[in-house]
């Protein structure tokens, strides 16, 4: 019976934490590097490379948001993005800056 308590507690902690999620990343978009505009991810690396930096391209944990690392600009660091933002925008802008 003890062991039935701690799977139930178990269980009703994943799902609050699953029901974080869906609320913090706006009803369960999924961030997804591959519906990005593949020519305007090019130019972004091509870009920040000529000019001595460089892009790392990955998620969040959870995969709910976009982590887009840029070193060579001071201190690395990494922009996080959800999938509702316009992230062909913000890689324009991105790569205007480093031209």
């Amino acid at each position: 019976m003890h062991e039935n308590a701690i799977e139930r507690k178990q269980n009703a902690k994943v799902a609050k934490h699953e029901a974080r999620k869906r609320v913090a990343y706006g009803g369960g978009n999924v961030a997804d590097w591959g519906s990005v505009d593949a020519g305007i991810i090019q130019r972004a690396i091509a870009t920040v490379a000529k000019a001595g930096g460089a892009l790392r391209f990955g998620y969040t944990r959870d995969g709910g948001a976009y982590a887009l690392g840029v070193l060579g600009d001071g201190d690395p660091y990494t922009e996080y993005l959800r999938p509702g933002d316009d992230v062909e925008q913000y890689l324009t802008v991105l790569t205007e800056q480093w031209e």
